[in-house]
Formats: C-alpha cells, structure tokens, sequence
C-alpha cells in the first residue's frame, strides 16, 4: 500500500499509524518500509558557481549530517556552490527541485520496536544505527555534490 502521511520522518509515520489504531503485531508484520521525502529547490546548472566552503560551514554541514558520520565521509577541503542568478533562473539562483529522501526499512528489529510501541527516538536511532540515512543526512549529500545549498535544506528537511 502506498500512502500520505504528513510527519517529520518516516520513524514518525509508525506512532502515527499505531495512533490511528492498527494491531502493532499485524502492522509489523506486513510491514516493509517507509519512505519520507522533501523537495528542495535546486541550484541554477547555468550560473552555479563553486567556493572554499568556511570553517563555519563545514561545521554546519557536520553538525546537521552528524559529527561521527561526517568524519567517515573522508572528506578533504569542502567546495560548496551557489547560484549568482541568470535569466535561465531568472536571476533567482535556483532552477528546478530536487527530492531528500529517508529511507526506514523493516528490519526484525524495527519490526520487533514496532510490536513493543517503542518511543521514536528509539526507532530512529536503531534505523540510523541500520544504516537509515535521515532527511538532513541526505541534504547534507546533496550540498556536498553541489545539486542544492544548506538554506534549501534547513527549508524543508529541519525539525
């Protein structure tokens, strides 16, 4: 079944469902996955151009992607973008959408948080833990490939 739901994160999407009353063993065990996405505005291909990324920045980009994660990334100096504004994007800087994406998948042991009603900081950190890459976690990808800027992504994809 494909579905609406209007939460912060997939984790959410499972205490909203079992708010809404389903049996969690029933739910669990049909249970694939949950997929929660954003849209953010992408920059301009026709007047991005790329700069050293500050301190300040790099920071930010770390903190919002998670510090021991973003030291796994093995990154050297960050270059980030920006669009200047042309009249393909009518000098806004930005031209099109690109989609941030969070993936939960169904593990036994999601499965088994599911059946126990367990807090979604406690799904969210055992997906993470699973290897689920988080809204911002995707942003933050998608900075460092030079698709979107960090203010696209606190937009739509911050709590």
């Amino acid at each position: 079944m494909f579905s609406t739901l209007h939460t912060n994160s997939a984790p959410e999407t499972l205490t909203r469902l079992l708010d809404m009353g389903l049996d969690p063993f029933n739910f669990a065990d049909a249970l694939l996955g949950v997929l929660a996405q954003r849209l953010a505005r992408t920059l301009c291909k026709a007047c991005k151009v790329p700069y050293g990324a500050s301190t300040a920045q790099v920071e930010e980009l770390r903190q919002a992607y998670g510090a021991a994660a973003f030291a796994g990334l093995g990154l050297g100096e960050v270059e980030l973008y920006r669009g200047v504004g042309c009249a393909e994007c009518s000098q806004s800087g930005y031209r099109g959408r690109v989609g941030l994406h969070e993936l939960l998948v169904a593990t036994p042991e999601i499965k088994r948080l599911i059946q126990q009603r367990a807090r979604i900081a406690e799904v969210a950190a055992c997906a993470q833990q699973e290897g689920m890459t988080t809204l911002l976690q995707d942003g933050v990808l998608k900075v460092l490939a030079g698709v979107t800027d960090m203010l696209q992504v606190k937009a739509v994809a911050s709590k």
